[in-house]
């Protein structure tokens, strides 16, 4: 038995319902019968989820709603609107003839079309009614009696778009002309936009039934372009404001299925403040709900729709839409985005191919505030570069915070046992461990963050939380082995970014940096937006003795954000040790400023100063480099055996241009009442002793002739 107002169940179809004759109104057919009916797949409903098994002191975070995804928004200057190109108040080209259709309502036949490489006659009388037109100027047109017709700006999918003067409200609108074949789209159309409400969203006005035609609001603008001048930051933040549209259309279950840059005004937008940079979605002639139209999608742009054999065209979701703008946004910013090594265009370059890729459909973006979270990102990347040089610190949606400084003793005064441990030769010159060095790999295993909770998939950690919890908890206690059998525990998906930022903190923490770029490589093509993936990259990278890998990494951090104080440790150890003391200084000093890590970055800044490298083609410090250092001291709240440690480190640098013996000989005997143990405290006396300089005294009797003592040092000043 078949039902009026059912909806027709054959595959091929899925869009229409049943009218009173039992046939479909968009496909014309009678519907299967139930036992032929070809069930549509559909995803399977979300089983209640557990609540995760979290023991005390073990957590994966609790974010569960993504926080002001917009934010790249308020990074980019928007007093910058873009002139309106003037546009003629009328057109004196005819009408073209895709949009020439008899003006008698009842009849709208095509008409004044070409045939045989002739083209079609400009006026004339209708073949099928006989009503005469006239097409050799669109301002002939009146429609409705109201709206005189100026010139023709644009033809969709189903007709044309005129620019007209409403008689009535005396302002200028656009008329969308509608083929009477698709009236009931027209309506679908006009029903869908009277209920939208947003600032990129193209209002409508009104509705005529001539024709029928949807009158909207005109936007003097654009087809969205790059244009002379702009900044790759403008364009992008002109993204976020289409996925604020966007979000607001998948809110209300609407897709708009043909987002693609002519579907996209730029306008210039009069306000108190001045004139704005803005945009506006329009052309809704292909929306569709994503519960009520079961169909495949018929009405696209090829060229900015997924591949045809995507998932997508059966069962569209968001990520249609969110595909479409990423092919936007490729041919957008084409002319901006060719140099990779610029701040933020290599992150864009990964941004866009996961919005885009056409192979794996599971890992793009599946909402538009997960899209705008990584595309803000990227705009806060590209702003910290001249001339722009604004850097934001701001929580990750994603990933927990990162409290330890990670400086691997950069930050803090030479340890007691560099100076036990220290040999001198004849000249007294020094052969000492390094004065820093890189952070132990299960140091940082256990200090990089967690991640939190997906905002856009609770579901990937909700029950995998207690055994994520384990896994990190045995990263702490830098077990790989306990930590791994958790990870494989937990579940989760292969094709999740989440496995593998785990898989490659139990590398870090099994002494692996290679194995640990492989995989944190890919969580960085994933989220090309956030620091923290970066972060991990630049220190793998150092383990690996990759300096200029290290040294981009650190540097797209700090240059972003200072407040990621690892990475600015980071990047100054990379910058003295190839031979750049003074931008290391100048990092240090930098990262002196935010408050969590003034005291390390403080002393790091007096340390670099002075650091003697024992590597070839190292310069040693100036004399300028040492006064600073020295004047920077009384400065630094410090205990006294810090204080002391670095005076001896100070007084080493100026040595080795003064060869003043005997103040570095009394620098080094300063450190040993702070030594731990008597045996390193007579080590140290015994290094002081061998660097203070021969004493030279005359013999009693012998007039004119000298001797040389060379045991370093009279008895009363050998000390205890």
């Amino acid at each position: 038995m078949v039902i009026s107002g059912q909806m027709c169940n054959r595959p091929d179809c899925g869009r229409g319902t049943i009218d009173e004759q039992g046939f479909c109104d968009a496909c014309d057919r009678l519907p299967l019968p139930r036992d032929e009916t070809v069930p549509v797949p559909r995803d399977p409903e979300p089983e209640p989820e557990p609540e995760p098994l979290v023991l005390p002191g073990a957590s994966i975070g609790v974010a569960q709603v993504r926080p002001d995804p917009w934010y790249g928004l308020g990074l980019v200057d928007s007093d910058q609107a873009p002139e309106v190109p003037d546009m003629p108040l009328s057109s004196s080209d005819p009408v073209a003839e895709a949009h020439r259709f008899c003006p008698n309502p009842s009849c709208r036949q095509p008409v004044g079309r070409g045939h045989d490489s002739e083209p079609g006659r400009t006026a004339g009388f209708c073949p099928h009614c006989g009503t005469r037109f006239d097409f050799a100027q669109p301002n002939s047109l009146t429609i409705a009696g109201r709206y005189d017709v100026v010139r023709v700006v644009g033809s969709g999918a189903y007709g044309a778009a005129y620019l007209a003067h409403d008689r009535n409200l005396a302002t200028d609108v656009v008329l969308k002309a509608l083929r009477k074949s698709v009236a009931k789209t027209a309506r679908h159309e006009r029903d869908v936009l009277v209920g939208l409400r947003h600032d990129s969203i193209v209002r409508i006005l009104g509705y005529e039934h001539e024709g029928p035609h949807l009158v909207l609001e005109y936007v003097p603008g654009e087809p969205l372009s790059a244009r002379d001048g702009d900044r790759l930051e403008t364009l992008l933040a002109h993204g976020v404001r289409v996925l604020q549209a966007l979000d607001y259309l998948h809110a209300r279950g609407l897709l708009h299925c043909d987002v693609k840059p002519l579907n996209i005004i730029r306008f210039r937008e009069e306000g108190p403040a001045g004139a704005l940079d803005r945009v506006r979605l329009i052309d809704f002639g292909a929306v569709r709900s994503d519960t009520k139209d079961t169909g495949p999608v018929v009405a696209y742009t090829r060229a900015y729709a997924p591949p045809e054999t995507d998932p997508e065209h059966l069962h569209p979701t968001p990520g249609f839409d969110l595909y479409g703008l990423g092919m936007t946004l490729r041919e957008v910013c084409r002319s901006r985005w060719t140099d990779r090594s610029a701040p933020g265009v290599d992150s864009l370059h990964l941004l866009l191919d996961r919005a885009t890729d056409p192979e794996r459909p599971w890992c793009r973006f599946v909402s538009a505030r997960q899209f705008a979270e990584q595309l803000s990102g990227v705009i806060r990347q590209v702003v910290a570069a001249p001339p722009t040089r604004r850097q934001v610190a701001r929580p990750s949606a994603l990933f927990g915070s990162v409290p330890e400084p990670l400086h691997g003793g950069l930050g803090a005064a030479r340890p007691p046992a560099h100076w036990v441990r220290a040999q001198s030769d004849e000249n007294a010159l020094l052969k000492m461990p390094g004065p820093f060095s890189s952070p132990d790999p299960g140091d940082v295993a256990a200090a990089l963050p967690a991640p939190l909770s997906d905002p856009d998939d609770p579901r990937v950690t909700g029950s995998a939380g207690g055994a994520l919890a384990e896994s990190r908890l045995a990263l702490r206690r830098k077990d790989a082995v306990s930590a791994a059998r958790q990870l494989a525990a937990a579940g989760l998906p292969d094709w999740h970014w989440l496995p593998d930022w785990y898989c490659g903190l139990i590398a870090l923490a099994d002494g692996c940096p290679k194995r640990a770029t492989v995989v944190l490589t890919q969580v960085r093509r994933a989220l090309p937006g956030e620091l923290i993936p970066h972060l991990a990259l630049g220190l793998c990278a150092e383990f690996r003795g990759d300096r200029a890998v290290a040294r981009s990494h650190y540097g797209t951090v700090f240059d972003t954000t200072p407040a990621l104080g690892a990475a600015g440790f980071g990047l100054a150890r990379v910058l003295l040790l190839t031979g750049e003391r003074a931008k290391a200084v100048d990092v240090a000093e930098q990262l002196a400023k935010e408050f969590r890590y003034e005291r390390e970055a403080r002393v790091a800044a007096v340390r670099l100063r002075v650091m003697v490298l024992s590597e070839p083609g190292h310069p040693a410090p100036t004399e300028d480099d040492v006064a600073r250092a020295r004047a920077a001291l009384p400065g630094l709240d410090l205990d006294e055996a810090a204080a002391t440690a670095l005076r001896a480190e100070i007084q080493y640098a100026e040595f080795l241009y003064t060869h003043d013996r005997l103040k570095l000989s009394d620098a080094i005997r300063a450190l040993g009442p702070h030594a731990p143990t008597e045996r390193e405290y007579v080590a140290l006396v015994d290094l002081a002793n061998r660097l203070r300089p021969a004493l030279r005294w005359r013999w009693p009797g012998k007039r004119g002739r000298t001797s040389q003592s060379h045991f370093g040092a009279t008895p009363s000043r050998l000390g205890s």
